[in-house]
């Protein structure tokens, strides 16, 4: 009798939104595409699971109860559960951040199948530095990768493992999802925001950037929700009252490629981030970045030897971000130096390449 072929990888992803890093697991899904199995465990509802249908990047879901700590519970318990019933046919368990991590360690630990972590995570947390030592007791069959020396930091900080047993791998950029046309050119230049309405994506800082800017003839495309929040609101506010500038609202649009085209600079005052896969997009589209000076950013912008992909600017300083958005907008050749030279390095974000790195962690074979 012959044993059943193991070709199943699990992907366990939370939470529902089409955040960063689950648009990075979308585009590692996409670049995977037969070869391997995949079957998502996610909540039941939400933009992520509802783009992976969409684009037939799955062949099977696991819905997960999310929310309160016993439905955190009843989702490992289920995880564990599926794991076992289909350990046969199991090459691995992909942990898609370190909630995606929490959620399958009994199933790994039960089971014996693998684990390959994928750390996205810009800053530690009290409770995993906590409980990291003790969860690693049970972490038996780990393979660790993150996004940026910033999410390597954090896994080591949590003490879940050593600097040297986590391989840097970046968010996949998918150029079929991503790459949009080029914009043609017109005098009234278009600055983008694309992270959420939160502080760590530096979300307040942009009225006083907009008005710094408001001598200019630009136009600001804001592709983010409009929520109503204790932190949120007041900000709203005062863009609304802001009538000496040019804004538009557009809102998030699961197809990247149409904000892109859009744009001719794209603004990222985030004050954390550990890769931003905003930052990449807009690279591979060959538009320049306007961007915090956090590690991750300066990584994937600046240079040694050329100048560059974007400008950086200290992270909170609205007045030297302004003074970068000028710069660019006032030098078209500046733009279109710094742009070609994004994508030039987006090169080494492509999804294909990703997804190889992480076929082979699981123990994927075509042979």
């Amino acid at each position: 009798m012959t044993s059943e072929r193991r070709d199943t990888v699990l992907f366990v992803a939370v939470p529902a939104p089409l955040g960063g890093s689950n648009r990075a697991l979308a585009a590692l899904l996409a670049a995977i595409d037969t070869q391997v199995r995949r079957v998502l465990a996610s909540p039941a509802e939400g933009d992520f699971l509802e783009f992976v249908n969409e684009k037939g990047l799955i062949e099977e879901h696991l819905p997960l109860p999310h929310g309160s700590r016993l439905k955190r519970i009843a989702a490992a318990a289920g995880i564990a559960r599926w794991v076992f019933q289909h350990r046969r046919r199991m090459l691995a368990i992909h942990a898609n951040a370190s909630r995606g991590l929490n959620l399958s360690i009994a199933a790994g630990f039960l089971t014996g199948v693998p684990i390959t972590v994928w750390v996205h995570d810009p800053v530690a947390s009290p409770a995993g530095k906590r409980l990291g030592p003790f969860l690693r007791l049970f972490l038996r069959r780990v393979q660790w990768f993150a996004v940026s020396d910033t999410a390597r930091r954090v896994v080591v900080g949590n003490g879940l493992c050593r600097t040297e047993e986590v391989e840097i791998v970046p968010n996949p950029v998918d150029p079929a999802t991503v790459l949009g046309q080029r914009r043609t050119h017109s005098k009234q230049i278009v600055i983008g925001y694309l992270g959420a309405g939160r502080d760590r994506k530096g979300f307040d800082l942009l009225p006083d950037i907009i008005e710094a800017l408001a001598d200019m003839p630009l136009e600001w495309r804001l592709f983010t929700k409009r929520l109503d929040s204790p932190y949120a609101t007041p900000i709203w506010n005062r863009l609304d009252s802001i009538t000496a500038a040019h804004i538009k609202i557009p809102g998030p649009d699961s197809d990247v490629r149409r904000i892109y085209e859009q744009c001719d600079i794209v603004l990222v005052p985030s004050r954390e981030e550990s890769f931003s896969l905003v930052t990449a997009e807009a690279m591979l589209n060959g538009i320049p970045v306007v961007a915090s000076n956090l590690d991750p950013l300066r990584d994937l912008l600046s240079s040694d030897t050329s100048e560059g992909a974007g400008l950086l600017f200290p992270t909170g300083d609205t007045g030297l971000a302004a003074a970068a958005i000028r710069r660019l907008a006032e030098d078209p050749e500046l733009r279109a130096r710094m742009g070609e030279e994004g994508r030039r390095r987006a090169n080494a974000f492509r999804s294909d390449r990703v997804a190889a790195r992480l076929l082979e962690s699981y123990g994927y074979s075509a042979s």
